[in-house]
């Protein structure tokens, strides 16, 4: 009895922890609409991405014919507009590989995919603070670019481009202009970049949202956007909420000694262990950010609480056994490591900056 007693409170922690963490603010004492609103938010524009924005024309950059400096540079900021996730990303990965992208560059857009993904930077600065949600971003570029050029040193040089097959772009889903589309997606950060918790500032944002919409918009447009919408959310957030479940059992089950022991300092140490543990988990896009939550209220130190931001997303068991297969064990092996230990390093790096 003593035992179901214990994982019956347990079982009601987790639902405790998924209340608190969807519905109420840090002082856990008003109802606050305002981190569904945040989420609702992001949902949009990555579905905005999926619709409005021309991946050809950012995908072209990792050409056969594309200059090598703008193809890594291009490849590290991908995962920012292409909003992939990081099931979605091993396809185009491969796909890009065998149209002649290169090791490098390619490197760099599997790791900037997850990385920088649009919905799980936004629940970064909701959740975890503007100094995380900065210093994670700019690690995740860095590093993408880092490893990508790295890869390409070490075996990039040595292989033949296929020019026989060729680099096929997806097509633009609408004929919205460029220079309306770039200033419709200036709007849409501007909101992402004041959220919810600038009302007065999103409320005039999103007046010209909707002047925007009614004025260049067809009905069309809008019902591709909304489909591309519900079609993230119909994936993630089932998975998100068992994802906020499982970080309040976690909390409520695991003991605090041990999280201050393995993570709670910012050694070298503690980071690798944060971004191995990360590595070889399964974290569905945004279900990191509720993990570390947790384990931060635990004791975890910023800087390891980093390197399992950066290492977790890229990387794990299922996703490690795909890009063996498509790299080969020597290449696989050397990335997955690479991984593991740069998050590591920009994690202790991060940790004396936040303190």
């Amino acid at each position: 009895m003593t035992v179901i007693q214990t994982l019956w409170e347990i079982f009601l922690e987790g639902l405790i922890f998924l209340r608190n963490y969807a519905l109420y603010p840090t002082d856990g004492e008003t109802f606050s609409p305002l981190r569904l609103l945040s989420l609702l938010l992001a949902f949009s524009i990555s579905g905005a991405m999926v619709v409005f924005l021309d991946q050809g024309a950012v995908l072209k950059y990792f050409g056969p014919k594309a200059n090598k400096k703008t193809a890594f540079i291009a490849a590290s900021l991908s995962g920012a507009v292409l909003a992939v996730c990081s099931c979605s990303v091993l396809p185009m990965f491969s796909s890009i590989r065998k149209k002649g992208a290169g090791l490098g560059p390619a490197i760099a857009f599997l790791f900037s995919g997850p990385a920088i993904n649009v919905l799980a930077i936004t629940l970064t600065f909701t959740s975890l603070g503007v100094g995380i949600g900065f210093i994670r971003l700019l690690s995740a570029v860095g590093l993408a670019l880092l490893i990508g050029i790295l890869m390409h040193g070490l075996f990039g040089r040595k292989e033949a481009v296929d020019s026989d097959n060729p680099f096929l772009l997806p097509p633009s889903l609408t004929d919205i202009s460029l220079k309306r589309r770039a200033i419709f997606f200036v709007t849409l950060i501007s909101m992402l970049v004041f959220g919810v918790y600038q009302p007065l500032i999103t409320s005039l944002l999103f007046i010209v949202l909707l002047i925007q919409i009614i004025a260049w918009f067809s009905k069309d447009d809008l019902v591709y956007w909304g489909v591309a919408t519900w079609d993230l959310a119909k994936k993630i957030l089932p998975l998100f909420v068992i994802g906020v479940f499982l970080a309040g059992v976690l909390q409520a089950a695991l003991p605090t000694e041990v999280i201050t022991q393995s993570v709670g300092s910012n050694t070298y140490l503690s980071n690798t262990i944060a971004s191995t543990f990360g590595a070889f988990m399964y974290f569905a896009t945004m279900t990191e950010i509720p993990i570390i939550v947790s384990l931060m209220n635990l004791g975890m130190h910023p800087g390891p609480a980093l390197a399992l931001l950066l290492a977790g997303p890229t990387l794990s068991l299922p996703n490690m056994i795909v890009i063996r297969k498509e790299l080969g064990n020597h290449k696989a092996f050397t990335y997955f490591l690479a991984v593991m230990l740069f998050s590591a390093l920009a994690g202790m790096i991060s940790g004396f900056i936040l303190g």
